[in-house]
């Protein structure tokens, strides 16, 4: 008997509108709830059938690390986007940390006890690799003190990205995130 090869096929561009909804309904949810939603929830939310969301995610730990890769990997491109930038490495910091608000990384933190692994290394060396080119930066810069570590950054960032109060209208609690980092920003950073 023949072994049979599967092969990735190129999702089609409506599964790739449908899976980029599945993940962006379950990552507001999460965040919204404090927790996480129920798949009708999920789909709803995302605006197709339970089934669709079966043929993404056929089960729930498929789903869950799904959604925190994706996240993971929007919070990373975000930090090399900064990077990148033509802003001052204080700059970059900042836009880097107010990114991780609106790219929902405060659900990698509700999920993640929930998860069956976490073993990402390849995301945890991107992730380390681009915080320390921030901060390297932004010290080279005097933007901050050389104290300040990725470790810093990378916890006061996972605070600021957590749900402040479950039940909030999530434009407000973004709002309220974002004023709050940009208030220990003003106060992390040099003045010049």
């Amino acid at each position: 008997m023949e072994d049979v090869v599967l092969v990735d096929r190129p999702m089609r561009a409506d599964a790739r509108r449908s899976r980029r909804r599945l993940l962006d309904a379950a990552r507001e949810l999460i965040l919204e709830i404090g927790g996480e939603p129920t798949r009708d929830a999920i789909a709803h939310r995302a605006g197709v059938g339970i089934g669709t969301l079966y043929r993404h995610f056929p089960d729930r730990m498929t789903l869950l690390h799904a959604v925190i890769l994706d996240v993971l990997d929007r919070t990373i491109d975000a930090g090399h986007t900064a990077l990148a930038g033509p802003s001052t490495a204080g700059e970059a910091l900042r836009t880097y940390m107010h990114a991780t608000i609106d790219t929902g990384l405060g659900a990698v933190n509700i999920v993640h006890p929930l998860l069956d692994t976490t073993d990402w290394p390849d995301r945890h060396a991107a992730a380390h690799d681009m915080l320390d080119g921030l901060i390297k930066n932004a010290r080279h810069e005097g933007a901050v003190d050389n104290n300040v570590t990725a470790t810093d950054i990378a916890l006061a960032t996972i605070r600021f990205c957590r749900p402040v109060a479950i039940g909030l209208d999530p434009a407000e609690e973004s709002a309220i995130a974002h004023r709050q980092l940009d208030t220990y920003l003003d106060g992390l950073m040099k003045r010049p």
